[in-house]
């Protein structure tokens, strides 16, 4: 394992939804046009494929932001700015922020962790989907334990680790379907719970659109 850092900034007082990260994203992306790492949109109209180093989260019920890298710096240069928040029609005026630095280890482990889905794991798309259905429950089971052990490794390149060994990563879990919209499409993702012997520190996320909020997880303990 290695020690990794990220940043999370929380708004304590104002109440969210899930449905609500879009627009906070959208206030944040206008309120600094300038900063690339709040939407990913690269000038002339392009996009970055890229780990996203700052994204967007609903916990408790309240907005946060998790900053990794040069997000760290960035949202610490913007909790000095910030005085009202504007989602929507609806204007919060900031007076309770809470920034929290963290330092956690991460990675490839002898001990087996167990973790639950905060938000859906959107570990499937559209095209891949309609061949998913086609396999049996026990086959289903075992191809979404597999894309999950694939998203470790995209985790892991976001912080610069290099999994020592990778086919020792044993992985098993329960997977509930829920459905949810994204860009006004229906989207089949999960929620459910696994055990890895891979240690992922509180709040970080796996699969698809994870800086829109999608595939937090978070450390439960087994015997609860």
């Amino acid at each position: 394992m290695q020690m990794i850092r990220y940043i999370l900034l929380s708004f304590n007082e104002i109440r969210f939804q899930a449905f609500d990260i879009p627009r906070l994203r959208g206030f944040f992306a206008s309120y600094f046009p300038e900063e690339s790492l709040l939407h990913n949109h690269l000038p002339g109209g392009s996009f970055s494929y890229k780990y996203p180093l700052i994204q967007y989260r609903v916990i408790g019920n309240h907005p946060c932001i998790i900053g990794v890298g040069a997000g760290i710096e960035l949202i610490q240069k913007m909790v000095l700015k910030l005085d009202e928040l504007h989602v929507g029609t609806k204007v919060y005026e900031i007076n309770n922020l809470e920034v929290s630095l963290f330092e956690e280890p991460f990675g490839q482990s002898e001990d087996f962790y167990h973790y639950r889905f905060l938000s859906p794991w959107m570990g499937l798309n559209q095209e891949n989907y309609r061949d998913f259905v086609k396999l049996n429950s026990f086959d289903q089971k075992q191809h979404l334990k597999k894309i999950l052990r694939g998203n470790l490794l995209t985790l892991s390149k976001g912080f610069d680790y290099h999994i020592p060994n990778f086919d020792k990563i044993a992985l098993d879990g329960w997977f509930k379907p829920v459905s949810r919209n994204f860009h006004n499409i229906p989207m089949n993702c999960f929620l459910g719970e696994f055990t890895v012997n891979f240690k992922i520190p509180d709040f970080l996320a796996l699969g698809k659109q994870i800086a829109r909020g999608f595939g937090v997880v978070k450390h439960e303990k087994e015997d609860r």
